[in-house]
């Protein structure tokens, strides 16, 4: 155990009490389960076919058949899909009253089981509100337990938000590896987090971390080269096999062999006790794809369990059927006082030596895009299809319809949140349809604000009717007469923010619903180069609408100007001289960036506020990574495995400058060597010309960097490095799934160094779009 672990060790020890194990035998809780991912390997369609839907199936049917038995069942897609497709009338009812009785449970209830490293605060409660809707308006019934085991790391944010759900109590077990073994030799794997620092004790809960066999059955067996405990074997896809036999099936329970399996069992049982306070030993029976033949399953766990039951006294272990609840509920009426966890949470995660969890923070950029822009427009669209409708509808749009787009798009944005999928770590054809399904929601919910704003238009139409003049409709096309362009704020304050829109034409006015002309400002484009964007300063109160018309003209307008580009001739990379610098500005009254000509790259910034200035100095570099599985730990969508620290990427960078009276604008383009012709990554750094008074103060205080990266070349792993010389006593802040900043100490690793002290320090989640 490393030093790092002893602050920890020491909350978790602090208010264990001496002596607290009750005696007699250990009451092991077998908790049967079945881990289904949503979308990993394989589609939602090819996994239903395969093996979920037969999960629920032939459950619902062995619990009612035998009334000790007892299931545990987490995500709700799979659950929702069968119950809606293939749930006769007769299993419906069956569920009910499994549930009536305490034999089938609902754990965590989300739609998906969330990753926790890379998603937002928002769209994890979207999620889990998606599943506990369905299960509340079905069965009458709120998960009160989480099972959270497969997420690569635990944030901070999930216990909170989970005890702000009215969970009582939270199950996770991706930790990092070391400090899981320095918490069982403790018996610290039970605790109660607090995981707000400003909320502390107000939401606090009952936080159970499984052992290092995790979520699955212990498969090993010392009397047979056959896996233990799987009796059903392992799911065949596309579909299952017309005999019924599948591949590694475990050996059956027989009278000759029970005695071997009660054995095996037992044996995994006193390991596990040893890392626990109680005698109350949770032992989860399951794994991935499992229970999609739960009659063989149970068929072969009943007699053993009797078995153990019948020489209890013998072995010192008594074996039961439970739900989560069950054992969470006994372990409570114990009455022990716990150890607290304050403010911290377990990322990043790394299983073993030199296998830190990190890769995923940035696998499959664009699938974490498209995720976060859906979510923004799914709450964009329900904000303004509630505003249209209350207090009555004042427009042809048909409600269902509206309500049909916006849940596909609720469902899609639930989906994409799982921790196989917004990661990046799920195969290609599993993230072209989580991406499939996203657009396909978008595009039904751009359909419902755009009904919604041509409604507004008719009316406005109607009411200038008198008028010649003639607007072009929303989202049209460019057309001789000009745009016009809705902009709606879903946010209850009102906002001031730039606009950008593209068009074809170099001179335009712009006039707001009232006529009046607005500040815009007319640039080149970065993205087509045959194209402008236009960019309109925008004050939009909450929940409220503004409208504007874009039309072309041959004069210059005094309110819309041009803006002018300044282009400095490409540098070559070297170390910033101590002669006077040349440098060049970007300010507004907020802030002053400077960047110096000899480099073209930053130089400082000063904040008018404080009347600091802070020198900085930007570099793009690259970690050569391992892609070859023969010569050691690899890098790829799961983990960051750098053979050496990061080197510089570029030879050359061009900068130019472009002013405006609305905004400036700075563009770094870097190039990987002196010959390249495109460049490799760029820089985009923004500040609008807008004063420091309340209403623009926001804007005044945002510096905006927009970055572009690729084509890399193989196995590289690229950084943007901003060095500044702020002495944070080697403590940093990150944003903890947009819900609170995280307090983030320097922790020195003995294993895999760059990996993960390198991505802890830039582990952070992606900004959420309003």
């Amino acid at each position: 155990m490393g030093p790092r672990w002893l602050p920890l060790l020491g909350q978790l020890l602090l208010l264990q009490p001496p002596g607290s194990r009750a005696a007699g035998p250990i009451r092991v809780f077998v908790v049967p389960h079945s881990h289904m991912d949503v979308g990993w390997v394989y589609t939602v369609q090819e996994s239903m076919r395969a093996y979920a839907a037969n999960v629920y199936t032939s459950v619902v049917a062995e619990l009612t058949s035998r009334p000790q038995r007892r299931f545990i069942a987490v995500e709700q897609e799979f659950f929702r899909l069968w119950w809606t497709s293939v749930a006769s009338e007769k299993q419906k009812h069956q569920v009910h009253q499994l549930l009536k009785k305490g034999h089938l449970e609902f754990v965590l209830g989300g739609q998906v089981m969330h990753d926790e490293a890379v998603t937002h605060l928002d769209d994890q409660i979207l999620q889990l509100t998606e599943g506990h809707g369905f299960l509340y308006e079905t069965f009458g019934i709120r998960p009160q337990f989480s099972w959270h085991v497969d997420p690569f790391g635990a944030s901070a944010t999930t216990p909170t938000l989970f005890a702000l759900a009215g969970f009582n109590a939270h199950l996770i077990s991706r930790i990092d590896y070391d400090l899981k073994e320095a918490m069982q030799e403790a018996q610290g794997l039970q605790f109660v987090w607090r995981g707000s620092k400003s909320l502390s004790a107000q939401q606090q809960i009952f936080t159970h971390v499984m052992d290092q066999f995790s979520y699955c059955t212990p498969s090993q067996l010392s009397f047979s080269n056959r896996s233990g405990f799987y009796w059903n074997g392992v799911a065949v896809f596309p579909e299952p096999p017309p005999d019924g036999v599948y591949p590694n099936m475990s050996e059956p329970v027989t009278p000759a062999n029970i005695d071997l399996y009660a054995k095996e069992l037992v044996a995994n049982v006193k390991q596990r006790a040893a890392w626990f306070q109680t005698p109350y030993i949770l032992w989860p029976w399951g794994c991935d794809k499992q229970f999609f033949n739960a009659s063989v399953q149970f068929a072969n766990m009943d007699p053993l369990l009797d078995h153990i039951n019948s020489r209890s006294q013998e072995l010192g272990v008594s074996v039961e059927y439970a739900t989560l609840g069950d054992y969470f509920r006994a372990l409570h009426a114990l009455n022990i006082s716990w150890a607290v966890y304050n403010h911290h949470d377990f990322l990043p995660y790394s299983s073993e030596p030199f296998a830190a969890w990190t890769g995923f923070y940035t696998s499959r950029s664009m699938l974490k895009g498209m995720a976060r822009r859906a979510s923004a427009l799914l709450y964009a669209g329900e904000s303004m299809f509630t505003r249209y409708m209350w207090p009555v509808p004042h427009g042809a749009l048909d409600p269902t319809w509206a309500l049909q787009q916006l849940q596909q798009l609720r469902w899609a944005v639930s989906e994409v949140q799982h921790h196989d999928a917004i990661t990046g770590t799920e195969s290609p054809k599993v993230r072209d349809m989580y991406m499939e399904h996203l657009a396909t929601g978008m595009q039904g919910v751009r359909k419902i604000m755009s009904s919604i704003v041509l409604d507004k238009f008719q009316l406005r139409m109607t009411a200038r009717a008198a008028e010649s003049e003639v607007w072009s409709e929303p989202g049209s096309n460019p057309r001789p007469d000009g745009y016009s362009a809705s902009v709606y704020n879903p946010l209850a304050w009102t906002v001031t923010t730039i606009v950008t829109l593209t068009i074809h034409f170099p001179r335009v006015s712009v006039t707001d619903e009232m006529g009046h002309p607005v500040p815009a400002q007319i640039q080149n484009s970065t993205k087509d180069l045959s194209a402008y964007d236009l960019l309109i300063l925008s004050v939009i109160p909450g929940l409220s609408y503004r409208h504007y018309r874009v039309m072309p003209t041959t004069e210059a307008q005094e309110a819309t100007t041009m803006a002018t580009t300044l282009r400095f001739k490409s540098k070559l990379r070297r170390h910033s001289s101590s002669q006077k610098k040349r440098l060049v500005t970007m300010a507004n009254d907020c802030y002053t960036v400077q960047f110096d000509q000899d480099t073209n790259l930053m130089h400082s910034i000063w904040e008018r506020e404080s009347n600091r200035t802070v020198p900085l100095t930007q570099e793009f570099l690259e970690y050569h990574a391992n892609g070859d599985v023969h010569q050691g730990p690899i890098s790829d969508n799961y983990k960051f495995t750098a053979n050496k620290t990061a080197v510089p990427a570029w030879k050359t960078v061009v900068m130019e400058i472009v002013r405006g009276k609305l905004v400036t604008e700075v563009r770094q383009y870097f190039y990987r060597n002196t010959t390249a012709q495109n460049y490799t990554f760029a820089i985009h750094s923004r500040l609008a010309h807008v004063s420091s008074d309340p209403d623009q103060e926001l804007l005044c205080h945002r510096i905006e960097q927009k970055y572009r990266v690729g084509p890399l070349e193989l196995n590289r792993e690229a950084i943007l490095r901003t060095s500044s010389d702020i002495n944070n006593q080697k403590l940093i802040y990150s944003d903890n799934n947009g819900y609170q900043m995280q307090r983030r100490p320097y922790q020195a690793f003995v294993n895999n160094v760059i990996s993960r002290v390198t991505h802890l320090a830039t582990h952070c989640t992606l900004p959420h779009a309003a």
